[in-house]
């Protein structure tokens, strides 16, 4: 760090982060920040410097708004951030109000806003990001808008209309700082005022330094600006396809700061690939597989491979089956669709049973369909639980189908098929037992009864119900982890939607029942997905290519390399000439604008230099001919950037029968 009020220096450097490996050390106390946008990169750079036994104690790997919120805190600034779930809420409220801005937004998005309004969401995002809702960036913005051809500026006037109408909303309801994009512009402006106020917060911090980005937004250039200002040195570690162009806009964007650039490794790995071509996506699947077992034959370790792709959620199916074949067992990296898990449907399905005032049959099986168990204390040692299909169906052919009762009409409904005859008393003993316990249960919860009512049956879960899937599932054991996966992030959910309800209980926002319980829940679990990990020494991990940032293994597998997959194309709600005119710079107004990462192709080419030059001996590459509909796939632009080596039909062949790895994948590395 520089003396008091003198400036730092401000270094970018491009598709090289050795420079912050070679800068950890032992420190009583940190001297430098690290900020790295995914969590997967921050363990990759403990892993690296693992690797070299080097100590990083000197280093803090933190949060951007942690960072502005502890500068706040120091200045004696109170914030009350939200987070998404709460920005939602606020915005049905403020798009149901009949307003000139709101008429703006039906103009783009159609009539019912409420409908569209995560849409709408991304767009007051994709503002922010590019703005940080500075008027001046709003003004350049707007004029970017005007001098777009045909209806273009038009349509993109109405959303910004719209979405700056909706930002002044959140600031009167909530507080002018209330978003990471308002916290770090927020802490910045205090920064620049008071340059003693990083002291006085981080007294031993010297650097700031942000790495594995594709994109530096205005909010976070405003806190990294103010600083340099503060005479911090602030340290910017690009990836190869987005850095280029990331300096060279930031150099008018910083007005008045110089930038020191230095550039590094480009996309193309220092390995040459194997290029295996498969008809189909499944056919693909199978030669990657195949490629793995290849190398596991041949005496390489698991945690010596990986498998990439641009989305490794996609790939999951296809790959799974084919490694089963093999033997092989693979922990997929991918965030779990925690809301199509049985153990989230049988939340859902027993708060709504706990909640209605009547359910049909449907809603009252669904619990028992979803492997609902009960509580120990409630678990009757002649029933065998989770209750077998054959069994919830003989209950739907012999129940009344066509009504809908209360939790007590459904138990004297049983009560008189058993004694009718209609259904022998042992098969409606768990279903009186399900019915008895949602009577247990209260009718209005207060927060505390979400943990109280569902931690047993999580536990029972854990005891009972993933033992039965465990009995049942394939050698590489995916469904017995998913499930287990699925009931651990079910308790973080208790947590986080307790947590919610009550927040909005005081406010007024839901009554106190299950059904707003399980509203809350869906919006929690599609605002906040399951987390990425999926630790297994024992498998080959499959991840997404940008997730591979830093990581170093012997042999890499990337799949899915065809036009459409991997690149994507981009999508969003603002016109194309409108995006184009923001990258591409062309205006000076256009350059004093923040570039989203996900407008541009180059940050397709991030993740694929990340995912192949994790490679350190051999390299694959695969990709299809035609889809699962029969369409024709043309091979990825991005490999024309990869020096790569088509593998022929015989030897790929050979490949599948024999298991003979071809040349190019030779243990010595041949792809070099």
């Amino acid at each position: 760090m520089t003396d008091a009020h003198d400036r730092g220096t401000f270094r970018a450097t491009v598709g090289e982060a050795d420079a912050l490996l070679d800068r950890a050390a032992r420190a009583p106390t940190p001297t430098e920040f690290v900020v790295t946008p995914e969590r997967l990169h921050r363990r990759n750079l403990k892993r690296r410097l693992a690797e070299r036994a080097a100590p990083r104690s000197s280093l803090r790997l933190i949060d951007a708004t942690v960072v502005a919120g502890d500068l706040l805190d120091a200045a004696g600034t109170q914030t009350e951030t939200i987070d998404r779930i709460d920005r939602l809420k606020h915005l049905d409220t403020l798009l149901d109000h009949d307003t000139e801005a709101n008429d703006r937004l039906r103009a783009a998005f159609g009539s019912d806003l409420t409908a569209r309004a995560e849409t709408i969401a991304a767009a007051h995002s994709r503002v922010g990001e590019m703005t940080g809702w500075a008027e001046g960036r709003l003004d350049a913005l707007s004029a970017v808008a005007s001098s777009l051809p045909g209806v273009a500026p038009r349509d993109t006037a109405d959303v910004i209309a719209g979405v700056r109408a909706l930002e002044q909303g959140l600031a009167e309801r909530v507080a002018p700082v209330h978003s990471r994009e308002t916290l770090l512009p927020a802490a910045a402006e205090r920064l620049q005022t008071d340059p003693d106020l990083w002291r006085e917060a981080f007294p031993s911090v010297e650097r700031l330094s942000v790495a594995g980005v594709s994109a530096v937004d205005a909010p976070l250039l405003d806190l990294l600006d103010a600083a340099a200002s503060a005479g911090v040195d602030v340290t910017l570690s690009l990836r190869p396809g987005t850095g280029p162009a990331i300096v060279d806009r930031l150099r008018h964007r910083l007005t008045g700061s110089e930038i020191d650039a230095e550039g590094g490794a480009g996309v193309a790995p220092d390995l040459s690939a194997a290029e295996f071509v498969a008809d189909t996506p499944e056919a693909e699947a199978r030669l990657a597989a195949v490629v793995v077992a290849g190398h596991l034959r041949s005496g390489v370790s698991p945690s010596d491979m990986l498998v990439v792709a641009r989305d490794a959620a996609e790939y999951e199916r296809p790959l799974r089956r084919a490694a089963r074949r093999h033997g092989i067992s693979l922990a997929v990296w991918a965030q779990l669709p925690v809301e199509r898990t049985i153990p989230y449907r049988q939340f859902d399905a027993v708060c709504k049973l706990l909640g209605a005032d009547t359910v049909d049959l449907d809603g009252l099986l669904a619990p028992l369909e979803f492997r609902w168990v009960p509580p120990a204390a409630k678990r009757e040692e002649s029933t065998a639980w989770p209750l077998p299909t054959v069994e919830i169906g003989a209950l739907r052919q012999t129940l009344d189908a066509d009504s809908a009762r209360s939790v007590a009409g459904w138990a004297d409904h049983l009560d008189a098929a058993v004694d009718d005859g209609a259904l022998p008393t042992a098969d409606a003993e768990p279903l009186r037992t399900l019915l008895g316990w949602a009577r247990d249960q209260p009718g209005t919860p207060d927060p505390s009864a979400l943990h109280r009512t569902f931690e047993p049956v999580i536990e029972a879960g854990r005891e009972v119900a993933l033992p039965a899937v465990f009995a049942d599932d394939a050698t590489d054991l995916s469904r017995t982890s998913r499930y287990a996966r699925a009931l651990s992030r079910i308790e973080e959910l208790l947590t986080d939607t307790r947590a919610k309800y009550g927040e909005w209980l005081d406010t007024g926002d839901v009554p106190r029942s299950w059904l707003a319980v399980a509203d809350l829940a869906e919006r929690v679990v599609t605002t906040r997905p399951g987390r990425r990990e999926h630790a297994n020494a024992a498998a080959v991990d499959v991840i997404d290519a940008t997730d591979a940032w830093l990581r170093e293994v012997p042999h890499v597998v990337a799949v899915g390399l065809v036009d459409g997959v991997w690149p994507r194309r981009v999508e969003s709600v603002f016109p194309e000439a409108f995006r184009q005119a923001v990258v591409s710079g062309d205006s000076a107004a256009a350059r004093r604008l923040a570039v989203p990462g996900r407008w541009t192709a180059a940050r397709e080419a991030d993740h694929l230099a990340a995912g192949l030059s994790a490679a350190s001996e051999t390299l694959a590459c695969t990709r299809y001919r035609r889809d699962r509909e029969g369409t024709a796939m043309e091979r990825s632009a991005l490999l024309d950037l990869v020096s790569t080596q088509r593998i022929d039909e015989s030897a790929a062949q050979s490949l599948l029968t024999a298991g003979t790895l071809p040349d190019a994948l030779a243990a010595d590395g041949g792809g070099r």
